[in-house]
């Protein structure tokens, strides 16, 4: 137990109420009805049984010695179960190694303010030294067992919450709840005890020492399983640990190629920087404008941050090629969804937004590329990645146009929905890019696209969400 002036004050009091108890027992003590042999090997078995105890799991230990109190009591009344109890706390102050003062005075105490309620208890509820009778004697018993095992146990549970900083009940509970019936089997044991000797002098004491060893025997093939049962219970803790870390550790690695994958797009696109991230902006207000869940919303995310990854394949003088492509130079640029599907193909994290990926130059009517999608056909995030991107893409600087103005690149897609675009897509972004420009007329704080932070992060982020 780790010191501290509450456990101090707490282990004082438990010894001396001990020393009471031992004060109080030996003056109702009357010698000359105690048969000194008798007393004596009860004494010997309460030192036997202490000196091979059962551990618990944590500072506790059980023993059957608590049967020969238990017939001390019946046998003779509460001094000499007292007067057996320190005989347990003197074998179990060197069991299984000495055990420093403090301990020593706390089980000194606990031993015999146990047994003394116990008997006490015992005398109250009718029973009689010596036993005349065993209906009588078991049921006293059994009253005054479950006393004794109630103070002993809650003493010491008290004690080791208050050690180890836990919670008394939650201490009570491991170490001792699985306990009440092997405990009130062995106070049993210490009944028969009693009446076998009254009935049968040393031989019934013979005879029910060996139900005692069974019962002894038990606690230990119990504990034994169960600490096997813990043993398998940390083997298969610490595997769940590894598996963790193990994941933990792919999860990283997938995330460096993330950041591998955007940092070349970025490399390869320094002009269309904010792209991705202001892409991914409009989508996601467009799909909570339509009342998506939080799972369709992190698929939004990440389709759009990488609906343009496929474009590392592209060759970079397509990219920023200063003047339109030519129909073959636009067969190598119609590639890169089909390019950016396979990447992510590679990254399990990834695998859930190929679709979106694949599909976000499809067209509403089916004119689209790679694979002509229409309509339904066609994932609802990459028809919204579709809209966002174009209206990016013709409000954004090109090497070969002017950046259009708001307004007409909303007329522009309006014009298109139907052909090239969900029109329910189509209203819902205007709606979103007309409530955010009304916020900023109104001097309200509003996320402007083009100031997210790196995309990487937001990347990290969607990941993170969507995992």
């Amino acid at each position: 137990m780790r010191g501290n002036g509450r456990l101090d004050l707490y282990v004082g009091t438990v010894a001396c109420a001990g020393v009471i108890a031992l004060l109080a027992g030996s003056r109702a003590l009357e010698p000359a009805k105690v048969d000194p042999l008798m007393l004596a090997v009860l004494v010997v078995l309460a030192v036997v049984a202490q000196r091979v105890p059962v551990f618990l799991f944590r500072s506790s230990a059980i023993s059957v010695s608590v049967a020969a109190v238990i017939a001390a009591y019946v046998l003779y009344g509460t001094g000499a179960a007292v007067w057996v109890s320190l005989a347990q706390a003197v074998v179990n102050s060197v069991t299984p190694r000495r055990k420093p003062f403090r301990k020593i005075a706390f089980n000194f105490g606990s031993f015999a303010v146990s047994a003394f309620v116990a008997g006490e208890l015992y005398r109250l509820t009718g029973g009689m030294t010596p036993p005349t009778a065993i209906a009588p004697t078991l049921i006293a018993v059994g009253l005054s067992a479950a006393a004794y095992f109630l103070v002993n146990t809650s003493l010491t549970a008290l004690a080791i919450g208050m050690s180890e900083a836990q919670s008394v009940l939650s201490v009570w509970r491991t170490n001792y709840s699985w306990m009440p019936i092997n405990f009130g089997a062995t106070a049993v044991q210490g009944a028969a005890l009693a009446l076998a000797y009254q009935a049968l002098g040393m031989f019934g004491v013979f005879v029910f020492t060996v139900p005692l060893c069974v019962a002894w025997f038990s606690f230990r093939l119990y504990m034994a399983k169960s600490t096997e049962v813990r043993q398998r219970n940390e083997e298969l803790s610490t595997v769940n640990e590894l598996l963790r870390q193990t994941n933990d550790r792919l999860e990283e690695s997938h995330i460096s190629v993330i950041g591998a994958l955007i940092g070349a797009l970025e490399a390869k696109e320094a002009h269309l920087s904010g792209h991705a991230a202001t892409t991914m902006h409009y989508s996601v207000e467009v799909g909570r404008k339509l009342g998506l869940g939080n799972d369709e919303i992190a698929a939004i995310k990440l389709g759009a941050l990488f609906h343009d990854v496929g474009k590392i394949g592209v060759p970079e003088q397509l990219l920023s090629k200063p003047a339109e492509l030519t129909e073959a130079e636009w067969v190598e640029m119609r590639a890169h969804p089909t390019i950016g599907a396979s990447l992510l193909g590679n990254v399990p994290m990834l695998d859930r937004i190929r679709p979106v990926v694949l599909a976000h130059h499809e067209n509403f009517d089916g004119t689209g590329y790679p694979h002509g999608l229409k309509g339904s056909e066609i994932p609802l995030a990459a028809q919204i990645i579709s809209v966002a991107d174009a209206y990016d893409a013709m409000t954004s600087e090109r090497p070969y146009r002017v950046a259009l103005r708001s307004k007409p690149a909303l007329r522009e897609l309006r014009a298109n929905a139907g052909t090239q675009f969900n029109p329910v897509v189509v209203e819902a972004f205007i709606q979103v890019v007309i409530e955010e420009r009304r916020s900023a007329a109104r001097g309200k704080v509003t996320v402007n696209p083009h100031e997210h932070r790196h995309v990487y992060q937001q990347a990290l982020e969607a990941v993170k969400v969507a995992s």
